[in-house]
């Protein structure tokens, strides 16, 4: 039996010596002892920053000779700056194996559609990996094309009675509702569908339960980075199980000076383990997220992860601080839930937009009391239609939604 923690220290005594080849690190790390830097020394090691990757450039994380790269891969950059990272064809397989972690539990019977954009997106190919080395097969009906519309997918899902599906949260929203304007029932009229693998957007317990309401199967969760690939994985019991193998998390205050408490929330440092493409070291890469040992059913050993929102979603209004999660949850729990959204901070509260082809079970007022209710500030709520559903229906590329929109990030 592998004893897990000398599998780590060899993996990380590993990776300070593979990440120093990389010029970011090279320059990060020339005051830094070369010898003996084993995981007990982690806390003396620089911080990784966003801004130090921008200055480095593409180049600079990049530990490994340019033949081995197999892909490269950029984030959409809907919140900022793209993220970017170098895949070897190892860093895919291992990046696969960390999707084989998931709850879902992919066999030789299942058959997944796999709905992230195929161009540049990592999720995709991640999830790909995961599917060939359970023996289940792909159908790649990649988002953003034309080749694939809303229309089309849900064709795909009956036709070829899908067992799995696997893309972003608002992509399993968007198509249940072409299904229903389709006029079928997606919690009944897709049998072969057990489960769903969702990505790449915040999920909470009420956008959870929200999506496998409309679908009628079970939703995983995974949570990962472009720079990284994914960190942890939705068990069966709905834990979100962090995959120590290939990462050590780290939760520390915003200065990045200390740790936070188990269970408390703080800013995300992830160091990449088994990467070998660009590896990271103390990636502060300013998600909110809190970690407690687990005490899960399912019997996994380590530690769990839950994730608030990006630090750039926060918002503050005097003493209360609102997160991504807060704001999702409060809007997950409106009844009827909303076919589309949209947050926007004022200087006198927040301002939300609301779209549903039941709109007529709202009424703004109960909808603004039971808001400022649940997010304690003040609300003004305005019904309106967000959603082109002509344009679900025929070949439009589906774009990425912003769903927050603070003073700051001018999103």
């Amino acid at each position: 039996m592998i004893d897990v923690d000398k599998e780590r220290e060899r993996k990380f005594q590993e990776l300070v010596a593979r990440i120093q080849k990389s010029p970011l690190y090279k320059k990060k790390l020339s005051d830094c002892p070369k010898e003996d830097i084993g995981l007990s020394h982690i806390k003396t090691l620089p911080l990784t920053t966003k801004q130090d990757l921008r200055e480095a450039g593409l180049f600079g994380p990049l530990a490994v000779d340019r033949k081995e790269i197999a892909q490269y891969f950029e984030s959409t950059g809907t919140t900022g700056e793209p993220a970017s990272s170098w895949f070897t064809q190892e860093d895919l397989v291992t990046g696969g194996r960390q999707l084989k972690e998931c709850g879902v539990h992919l066999t030789a019977e299942d058959l997944v559609l796999i709905r992230f954009p195929y161009a540049l997106a990592l999720p995709a190919f991640l999830m790909q990996q995961a599917a060939w080395q359970t023996g289940a097969g792909v159908v790649p009906a990649s988002g953003r094309t034309v080749v694939t519309p809303y229309s089309r997918v849900i064709s795909l899902i009956k036709r070829l009675d899908v067992t799995v599906l696997a893309g972003l949260p608002r992509e399993m929203e968007l198509l249940a509702e072409v299904a229903r304007l389709s006029g079928m029932d997606p919690s009944k009229d897709f049998p072969a569908l057990r489960a769903i693998c969702v990505a790449g957007e915040l999920l909470g317990d009420k956008r959870k339960q929200h999506i496998e309401k409309l679908w009628g199967a079970s939703v995983f969760n995974m949570y990962g980075l472009t720079e990284t690939a994914n960190i942890a994985t939705m068990c069966e019991h709905g834990n979100m199980h962090i995959v120590e193998e290939d990462f050590i998390v780290e939760v520390l205050n915003e200065e990045g000076t200390k740790d936070v408490p188990y269970g408390e929330k703080g800013y995300a440092v992830i160091t990449t383990l088994s990467h070998q493409g660009s590896p990271l070291l103390r990636y502060f890469n300013e998600d909110i997220i809190s970690i407690e040992p687990d005490k899960c059913p399912c019997n996994r050993s380590g530690t769990q992860l839950t994730h608030y929102g990006r630090s750039r979603e926060r918002i503050h209004f005097g003493d209360i601080i609102l997160d991504a999660s807060d704001i999702q949850e409060a809007i997950y729990a409106l009844s009827p839930v909303p076919d589309a959204w949209k947050v926007i901070e004022q200087e006198e509260g927040l301002h939300v937009l609301l779209d549903s082809h039941e709109a007529e079970k709202w009424s703004e007022e109960d909808v603004q009391s039971f808001l400022s209710k649940q997010l304690q500030v003040p609300i003004t709520v305005e019904i309106t239609i967000m959603l082109d559903r002509v344009s679900l229906m025929d070949n439009t590329p589906s774009t990425k939604p912003v769903y927050i929109k603070t003073r700051n990030n001018g999103a």
